[in-house]
């Protein structure tokens, strides 16, 4: 029997992490709790999970603090996470977004919606999609989930990785950021287009030469965005 897949929540507020254990563990997940955000690199090294769901005001560390840890780590650096907090302000979703964040859920929250989003995060790619994609330069393997610029591996998060091949399995084709969203995105998610210019510029950070005058991912006036299949390294 196939071992459940592993969630590592911090929160430390007991009703919210009961109700999102009781939640995630009546679908077939495995919860792992931290209240205080304390010990959370070891406890990453001791229990592998699959996605962090993260609370960002913690008695010992802050959530994005945290998750900047995290994305600097050699072997958890492209953990799935999903922030949960009762901060909403924009300002905070793209700090978030810029350490590294795939997604926000604020509360009060649905546990349903919660479960749904975790579950959307850790869909495999589908029977009979292609081993590899490649195009401009750049390559996914998607059975190993590594990813290569002119033969550079590239450290991507879960979202990145989840961008790039999206624009991979249609280069040369210009597409509008609702478009990027439906397609990178679950429809449960709420993302702006603030928030996909964000994560364009995050994914060029690792892929372009120069970022500030990107020629793999480029912008089209008027349109959105496309991935230039003759751009070359």
């Amino acid at each position: 029997m196939n071992a459940r897949p592993r969630i590592l929540l911090v929160e430390d507020d007991p009703h919210v992490s009961r109700l999102v254990a009781t939640q995630l563990e009546s679908e077939g997940f495995a919860v792992t709790l931290n209240a205080t955000g304390g010990g959370f690199l070891e406890q990453l090294e001791e229990i592998e999970p699959r996605l962090v769901i993260l609370d960002l005001m913690l008695p010992l560390a802050h959530g994005f603090e945290l998750l900047r840890r995290l994305r600097q780590h050699p072997r958890f650096g492209r953990t799935p996470v999903l922030v949960l907090t009762a901060l909403g302000d924009e300002s905070d979703r793209i700090h978030g977004l810029d350490l590294g964040a795939d997604d926000y859920v604020h509360k009060p929250f649905s546990a349903r919606e919660l479960a749904a989003r975790v579950r959307a995060r850790l869909r495999g790619a589908p029977e009979g999609a292609p081993a590899k994609l490649a195009a401009a330069g750049l390559e996914l393997d998607l059975k190993a989930r590594t990813a290569q610029a002119a033969g550079r591996p590239l450290a991507l998060s879960d979202t990145e990785y989840r961008l790039l091949a999206f624009f991979l399995k249609s280069p040369g084709t210009a597409f509008t950021r609702r478009q990027i969203v439906a397609g990178v995105w679950s429809p449960q998610h709420y993302i702006t287009d603030r928030a996909v210019d964000v994560h364009i510029l995050r994914l060029r950070q690792k892929i372009e030469e120069n970022p500030e005058q990107p020629r793999r991912v480029v912008a089209v006036r008027g349109v959105g965005y496309r991935l230039d299949n003759d751009a070359s390294a």
